[in-house]
């Protein structure tokens, strides 16, 4: 049965994307909410990551720019967020006075870094924290800003929710910088076609946690997912990268968001 309902699901992605050509700023968009939402439910329980990254792929490549997830355990079971292309603003100022308003503080925002990633847009959505009654428990605002071309960097910014677990996978690199913890992660990804079939090896890495599957793509395709989080002031940071940027690249750049006064 749970073969059927792969195969079932794998084809409504392949027939969702055979009319869907997302751009690649939704697209980098879409891998770090689903990597998010994939993190979220590694701090509460295990779960079959392939056939859920593959849900989630679906969701955001349909969507655009939206996420549903669901949450086994705890009180919380769900978290929802979503956001459109029409609530994307394209100047820091902007987004800034869109937090003061929004979330009622405006969190360090860097314009341009030292390596010449410079802000490109960004939004402010509202993530709700559900029961399995579907009921709401909590509704948060959670800040984005996207770096460089087609956002090759993401920087997400949220007030501390202590309902929801905090951290999950391995740490790779810990560093101490103005009194504040930076920690360091990184992730490895393999998309693949809707039809396709992870080799055994690879079917072996995703068992020990040491990859993540998911379907949807054009063609097969490996992605590195770095991010470096940090806690300052009552706020969650969160700076990440699918592009080549290394956790180093990434520390430096965290470093920049904090030196922000």
């Amino acid at each position: 049965m749970d073969n059927f309902k792969d195969d079932r699901l794998k084809q409504i992605i392949k027939t969702e994307l055979d009319q869907i050509k997302p751009d690649v700023q939704a697209e980098n968009r879409c891998l770090r909410e689903i990597h998010k939402k994939i993190e979220m439910r590694g701090r509460i329980m295990k779960f079959n990551k392939k056939r859920m990254v593959a849900a989630l792929a679906a969701v955001c490549t349909i969507t655009v720019m939206g996420t549903v997830t669901a949450i086994a355990g705890g009180k919380i079971t769900g978290l929802f967020s979503s956001v459109s292309r029409d609530d994307m603003v394209h100047s820091k100022t902007e987004l800034v006075q869109l937090a003061k308003s929004q979330m009622g503080t405006a969190p360090k925002l860097v314009d341009t870094f030292s390596n010449g990633l410079a802000f490109n847009e960004g939004s402010v959505t509202k993530v709700e924290g559900r029961d399995e009654n579907q009921n709401s428990l909590i509704t948060y605002p959670e800040l984005y800003a996207g770096y460089g071309e087609h956002n090759r960097v993401a920087l997400d910014v949220h007030e501390y929710q202590d309902l929801i677990p905090q951290g999950s996978s391995a740490v790779l690199r810990e560093e101490v910088y103005q009194d504040v913890t930076l920690e360091a992660h990184e992730d490895n990804y393999l998309f693949l076609p809707p039809d396709a079939k992870p080799s055994e090896e690879d079917s072996k890495l995703e068992e020990e946690g040491k990859l993540m599957i998911s379907y949807g793509s054009s063609e097969e395709e490996r992605k590195v997912y770095r991010y470096v989080n940090w806690s300052e002031n009552g706020m969650e940071y969160l700076l990440s990268s699918f592009d080549d940027l290394s956790c180093d690249d990434l520390i430096g750049m965290a470093k920049e968001v904090i030196d922000v006064k």
